[in-house]
């Protein structure tokens, strides 16, 4: 038996929304990259309106949407775990398939268009799933919570004492060498020096070590995801309301708090730590409660964020999209924009950007059940060919179910 896309009918819409949120969130982070030597600065690096859009961005953010992406990530295997078991399917072999071709596009991504791919780690942090993927709900955030807060735990800890003990020796500041030789290269460099200088800077941030401290990042946020699936405190938000409502208190208040820490307490090696490894998480918890909260509440809310829905049905189109397009428009083979720009400009860019995409991908999924990259995922995934128009029939369905 064939295992089909996931109906319209059967979506649990505020998972698209929290996805189309998402995106918008990573194109905010990484338009610094695309069009500024992102990996070499800190905030010093801006001045005037500049420094005050990277503090926006850097605290509602820098490290708070790759987290939310990864939780979505693992929400969504128990999902297509469930509809695999039910069709008496091996959820192993297809979810091992999906993540082989996920695997071949964060090469072509990271090695080819963008160094800041994070589909590679995905892909490896998905199939470490399958070793976890029986356990339930409860265990899965248990191990969740260990897996981060005992390393990063430590590691926040020695940054700190480290920061206390050696002030200037753990601050932070924007590297101008480095900064300097990455505009030079994206902005004006040849085909061969972006190639190479993009493979170091991929190198850089993702070698042994740093890799580790990758996979202890996003594998306990995709086992927390999996766990508020086998829970249902997201599909069942009405029956969990009182538990969402003091995580996202609580998570809001700490996860600004840390957030603002280094604005305040200087940016140390201690501070930033806590910044975005805790912070970004701890935020990301907020928003998706917070969101699944007023989603289920408030009418005017789910209009108001309608265009995010079909944004994240065609997450993985989107994503790539936004590398595609904007490091043509930066890199010197295309039209050499890199370090011409400043922040706050880069920033309204990326809003409109993603504006056209939530219109675009609201036009193609009215004659289209999936975006193409989908497409082509889906039939890596489940083999065989799968319906990708919709037919008059199903559209009037369609139609008919939205109105109820």
């Amino acid at each position: 038996m064939k295992l089909r896309s996931i109906p319209e009918t059967s979506r649990l819409t505020v998972i698209d929304l929290l996805r189309g949120v998402a995106i918008l969130g990573i194109l905010l982070v990484n338009m610094i990259d695309f069009h500024a030597p992102f990996l070499y600065m800190q905030a010093d690096y801006w001045d005037g309106a500049d420094f005050y859009t990277y503090a926006f961005v850097d605290i509602f953010a820098q490290g708070n949407f790759y987290p939310m992406f990864a939780f979505l990530f693992g929400y969504g295997a128990v999902l297509l775990m469930k509809r695999t078991i039910e069709k008496g399917m091996s959820f192993p072999r297809l979810f091992s398939r999906r993540m082989a071709f996920l695997l071949i596009v964060g090469v072509f991504h990271a090695f080819v268009i963008w160094h800041g791919d994070i589909l590679i780690s995905y892909a490896i942090c998905g199939w470490v799933i399958l070793l976890v993927y029986k356990l339930s709900g409860k265990a899965l955030l248990m191990l969740s919570v260990l897996l981060y807060t005992i390393p990063y735990g430590l590691l926040g800890f020695l940054s700190i004492l480290i920061s206390v003990l050696e002030p200037d020796a753990a601050k932070v500041k924007t590297d101008w060498d480095s900064a300097a030789e990455a505009v030079q290269v994206y902005g004006n460099g040849s085909i061969a020096e972006i190639f190479s200088f993009r493979f170091e800077e991929w190198m850089a941030v993702n070698g042994p070590m740093s890799f580790i401290l990758i996979f202890l990042s996003i594998f306990p946020c995709m086992l927390a995801g999996m766990a508020f699936a086998k829970l249902g405190w997201l599909s069942d938000a009405a029956s969990h309301r009182k538990k969402l409502h003091g995580m996202f208190w609580c998570s809001v208040i700490i996860g600004l708090g840390l957030k603002m820490y280094p604005y305040f307490g200087g940016f140390n090696a201690g501070s930033l730590i806590m910044q975005d490894s805790f912070g970004g998480p701890i935020l990301a918890l907020a928003y998706i409660t917070g969101i699944t909260l007023l989603y289920g509440r408030f009418t005017s809310f789910r209009k108001l964020t309608e265009p995010f829905v079909p944004l994240g049905r065609m997450s993985m189109t989107n994503y790539l999209t936004q590398s595609v397009f904007w490091t043509f428009i930066f890199y010197s083979y295309g039209l050499g924009f890199y370090g011409q720009i400043g922040m706050l400009a880069g920033t309204v860019l990326a809003i409109l950007f993603v504006a056209l995409q939530a219109v675009f991908s609201a036009y193609w999924l009215k004659s289209f059940r999936m975006g193409p990259v989908e497409y082509v995922w889906r039939l890596a995934t489940y083999g065989g060919r799968q319906p990708l128009r919709i037919t008059a029939i199903e559209k009037e369905e369609s139609g008919n179910w939205r109105g109820l």
